[in-house]
């Protein structure tokens, strides 16, 4: 099976560094006036809690930056690497991610409902309880990540792709599978619909389909 990598983001050499309360302020002065944000390298900015819709960024990184709670619907991220970030908790309904990177990041309960992703990947990041109800995906991957407990409900999707990711808990109701590969991802008390069309095509290994065996009633000795 062919599976096509999401694009990495472009971004510049040599980025600015902005860093700590400053670079707080400069970020929240932009967002007010609804300017973007453009070719900075952010580090350590604390915008918790804080209520920034019509955030926009291009060609930034931002490492270790914490957003936890914080209100960013319709929020627009372009060509962006997010390291060891965290989004906890915060709401990004509606917003929209296009070639983009997130690397040891925490996502906890994060809202991404009606959200658009497109050519995202997601490395080692902790998205236990997240929602992403009725969200749009196209090229994305996630490696090495726990989406335990998450809403990953009617998303449509196309050039998906998970290794080693624990889906345990996790409801795929509404959300097509097919050509999906499974392989090496914890799959036990998944929820999909009754009549179990978003497995149709899936790609599963011996383990998966184990898991997947209680769904149906089966008893595997």
């Amino acid at each position: 099976m062919k599976n096509t990598m999401p694009a990495a983001p472009y971004l510049p050499k040599d980025l600015p560094v902005l860093e700590g309360p400053e670079a707080a302020m400069e970020l929240y002065t932009l967002s007010s006036q609804e300017d973007e944000i453009t070719d900075m390298h952010l580090k350590n900015v604390d915008l918790s809690e804080e209520t920034l819709e019509k955030f926009s960024a291009a060609r930034c990184i931002f490492e270790g930056c914490r957003f936890s709670r914080s209100v960013l619907e319709t929020a627009s991220f372009v060509d962006c690497a997010f390291q060891t970030c965290d989004f906890s908790g915060v709401n990004l309904i509606d917003s929209y991610f296009s070639r983009c990177k997130f690397q040891g990041c925490k996502l906890m309960g994060a809202n991404f409902s009606e959200s658009n992703l497109r050519d995202v990947s997601m490395l080692s990041c902790m998205l236990r309880l997240c929602a992403f109800d009725s969200a749009s995906w196209k090229s994305i991957s996630f490696t090495s990540c726990d989406l335990g407990g998450s809403m990953l409900t009617g998303i449509r999707q196309k050039n998906l792709y998970f290794k080693e990711c624990d889906l345990r808990g996790a409801c795929f109701n509404g959300t097509l599978l097919k050509d999906v590969d499974l392989r090496g991802c914890s799959l036990e008390k998944i929820s999909i619909g009754e009549q179990l069309r978003e497995l149709r095509g899936a790609v599963v290994d011996e383990m998966g389909a184990v898991a997947l065996a209680e769904l149906l009633g089966v008893k595997i000795q």
